[in-house]
C-alpha cells in the first residue's frame, strides 16, 4: 500500500512575522531584502536603519565586553570612544529633535535615550531596548501590514486589518502618545510616516525575549 504525503495548504500560505522577516528566515516574497524595498519605495527606510543601528551597537557592546572579561566597557579605552561614537551616531541621525532621519518615537522614550547623550561611558546595551521595542511596534502595527498586502493572495487579503486600525500613511494627522510623563503630540508627515517633525549579554532581538 502506498501512501501520498500532503502538504498542509494553511501551514505553506501561512504569512510570516515581522521578527521573522527581520531576521532574514521568512521564505520568498517576504524576504528582508523585499522588505528594505518596500521600506525605500515608501520612504519608510528609516525605521529599518535605526533598528539595524541599534543591533550593531549592541552586538559591538557584548562583543567588546566578552573579549575582555568585564561586565562594562572601560572608560578611556579604545572599545569605549568606540562605542560612544556609535551611540552618539545613532542619536544625531536618528533620535535627536530634527536629526537627518529623525524617527517617530513616544516623548519619554525619545528622552530615556537622549539622556546618555553626553555621558563620557556608553550606556548598556539595554538602554537602546524601550526605542527598539517601540519602532517595532510602529513597524508592525502599519508598514509591515502593507508589506504583507503587497504580496498577499486574496484570502490573506481578507483576514488583513481594517484600516482603522491601522496607521493611515496617506495623510497628516496627529498621534497623540498617552503616557503618565507627556501627552504631547507627534506630527506624521505623509510621504515620511515614520519621521516625526555588571556582565551582561543583551539578546537580539529584544521584543522576542520573555520577561523573567
Amino acid at each position: 500500500m502506498s501512501y501520498t504525503s500532503r502538504s498542509n495548504p494553511n501551514q505553506s500560505s501561512k504569512q510570516p512575522t515581522l521578527n521573522e522577516v527581520l531576521s532574514d528566515v521568512a521564505p520568498p516574497p517576504y524576504t528582508l531584502s523585499a522588505f528594505m524595498t518596500y521600506l525605500c519605495e515608501n520612504h519608510c527606510l528609516e525605521t529599518l536603519q535605526f533598528t539595524l543601528e541599534a543591533k550593531k551597537y549592541c552586538e559591538t557592546y557584548n562583543s567588546f565586553v566578552n573579549q575582555a572579561d568585564e561586565p562594562t566597557v572601560t572608560t578611556d579605552s579604545p572599545a569605549c570612544r568606540h562605542l560612544c561614537m556609535l551611540y552618539q551616531r545613532l542619536l544625531i541621525t536618528y533620535v535627536i529633535p530634527g536629526a537627518p532621519l529623525e524617527v517617530n518615537l513616544p516623548y519619554n522614550v525619545r528622552s530615556s535615550l537622549l539622556q546618555y547623550k553626553d555621558l563620557s561611558t556608553p550606556p548598556l546595551p539595554e538602554a537602546l531596548e524601550p526605542g527598539v521595542k517601540s519602532i517595532h511596534e510602529l513597524m508592525e502595527n502599519s508598514i509591515f501590514h502593507l508589506f504583507l498586502n503587497s504580496h498577499a493572495t486574496p484570502a490573506h487579503k481578507d483576514m488583513a486589518p481594517e484600516p482603522s486600525n491601522m496607521i493611515d500613511i496617506r495623510s497628516d494627522f496627529s498621534v497623540t502618545m498617552s503616557d503618565n510623563e507627556s501627552m504631547q503630540p507627534v506630527r506624521l508627515n505623509s510621504k515620511r510616516p515614520f519621521l516625526s517633525p555588571r556582565r551582561r549579554s543583551w539578546s537580539w532581538p529584544p521584543w522576542g525575549r520573555q520577561p523573567n
